[in-house]
């Protein structure tokens, strides 16, 4: 019998030591998995914002050669005019382009700080010598900034003319300014559903303009470095090569911590002028569905580690028999809430459709199969209105209902995304010419446009849409995005000229 209690004994102690090793072994390794998704989620985190601050970066870009073409033809036309009579006539007529374009003044400038403003106001300002000296120093177009005495930045693009009189006095640039709210409405990308802050900075961290609305950090900052190594706390290394990429020309990314939030910092160079272009969002808005898959990875290790811990210990009671099923029914629960994990991952919690990340990795499965699509890219036209006037429940359905029509515009075998915010993406497998793809987004266009009944209420949007084909319009899937996108960005262009010009014949 002692023998028998023993033998018991024995075996209890063995079983005691492998439960045991087996909470060391999975703690350790839920310790090494929470080291390689932290550091997996930096790496996806920031490569995902560079891709996202690229795209402003181009409407930036866009917008400022633009306003350089205008410019250079308004100065060309002023050499035609005969005398100053002229000449203040055609800048008056140039001047009507204000409410279109949005900018604050029109005005010609020279070497000695002689302005020459459209409304026929003329002086000298020294204070705006800055904002001109890029232009004078390389003779090329240019953009800069400056500060006016209420401590709003004014952005001001300038363009190099031959010179033009004007009551004895010459100049020699055209140059129009803005407020810099304005380019933040015109031009901002509102990434992250404005919860990110995004500027344009010179190669010493002066910024020469935001493209984002202030969310995180005070509107009187003036200077990026000088802010982060003043305020942030921020490792002393990665900032210093922040500092030289920046002077450089290079980008990349960092992270610091300020009033006790973790955040992303990217940046990459503008292409012009050696500015660089600076995205920040706080890592938790970043972060948060991989965040929650995460926590519930975690949960589901813990509780399959006291699964066996408990089978373990019944093992004692019970047969090799049932022990095996046990495990056998661990293995199939594991099985299925990994499936369950993986269907979370690649859902957008709020319509059902396929999110960002599904979006991403699609693009690059069909990249490396070489397998031809067209990508549609949609942003909702007048849904903030709908957001501020009815709520965001109103607003959620509203996207609910986007969702189940968008469905709609495609086969069960082509995919429906929610890049995030009111921006949708659509694609659609095979080849697809450019009669199909424009046929598709009127399609598209007008079934969003049906007015939607929501709580008794009948609301109408539109959407702005772009489309590219792959591989017909470039020959890899990063330059399809940004094709489609551009599209995008001037089919709400053309849209918003339209109702301009419709509301100037009524």
């Amino acid at each position: 019998m002692n023998m028998s209690w023993d033998h018991r004994m024995g075996r209890s102690r063995r079983r005691a030591a492998a439960l045991t090793l087996l909470v060391v072994v999975c703690l350790f390794n839920i310790v090494g998995y929470l080291v390689y998704v932290q550091r997996q989620f930096y790496r996806e985190s920031t490569q995902n914002l560079l891709e996202t601050y690229e795209q402003v970066n181009k409407t930036f870009t866009v917008f400022a050669q633009r306003n350089w073409n205008v410019l250079s033809e308004w100065g060309n036309s002023l050499q035609e005019e005969a005398d100053e009579t002229a000449i203040r006539a055609s800048l008056r007529h140039f001047n009507r382009e204000k409410t279109t374009w949005r900018y604050s003044e029109l005005y010609l400038f020279n070497e000695s700080s002689q302005y020459l403003k459209a409304t026929g106001e003329s002086g000298e300002a020294q204070e705006l010598w800055g904002a001109f000296a890029a232009t004078y120093a390389t003779g090329r177009s240019s953009v800069s900034s400056y500060v006016i005495g209420t401590g709003e930045r004014r952005v001001v693009f300038t363009v190099p003319i031959r010179p033009v009189e004007v009551s004895g006095v010459t100049y020699t640039c055209i140059a129009v300014s803005y407020d810099n709210a304005t380019l933040e409405e015109m031009i901002g990308g509102h990434a992250y559903n404005g919860q990110s802050d995004c500027y344009i900075i010179y190669p010493d961290g002066s910024v020469m303009l935001s493209e984002e609305p202030k969310s995180e950090i005070e509107s009187w900052m003036t200077n990026l470095f000088d802010f982060l190594e003043k305020n942030a706390k921020v490792d002393a290394d990665s900032f210093a090569v922040m500092r030289e990429n920046v002077r450089s020309g290079g980008s990349g990314s960092t992270g610091y911590r300020y009033g006790g939030k973790g955040y992303y910092l990217v940046y990459q160079p503008v292409g012009f002028q050696d500015l660089t272009i600076v995205g920040i969002v706080e890592r938790d808005v970043v972060d948060a569905g991989m965040r929650k898959i995460q926590k519930v990875t975690i949960l589901l290790l813990l509780f399959l580690m006291g699964s066996v811990a408990v089978a373990m210990v019944r093992s004692v009671k019970l047969d090799a028999a049932l022990e095996m099923e046990e495990k056998e029914n661990a293995l199939r629960t594991e099985a299925l809430e990994r499936r369950k994990l993986e269907g979370l991952a690649n859902t957008d919690g709020l319509t059902g459709l396929l999110n960002e990340r599904c979006f991403n990795s699609t693009l690059k499965q069909k990249e490396e199969a070489r397998q031809p699509f067209a990508l549609f890219y949609l942003d909702l036209d007048r849904f903030k209105p709908v957001n501020d006037t009815y709520g965001h429940d109103v607003g959620d359905q509203l996207l609910r209902a986007v969702a189940d029509r968008l469905r709609s515009c495609v086969r069960s075998s082509d995919f429906a995304f929610r890049i995030g915010g009111d921006e949708f993406a659509l694609i659609v497998n095979g080849e697809v010419d450019a009669d199909g793809c424009a046929q598709r987004v009127e399609t598209i266009k007008s079934v969003i446009r049906q007015p939607y009944v929501l709580d008794g209420r009948t609301i109408g949007i539109g959407t702005s849409c772009g489309s590219a084909c792959y591989p017909a319009d470039r020959a890899d899937v990063r330059n399809i995005r940004i094709l489609a996108d551009h599209r995008m960005y001037e089919d709400k262009q053309k849209q918003g000229s339209s109702r301009r010009q419709s509301f100037a014949l009524e």
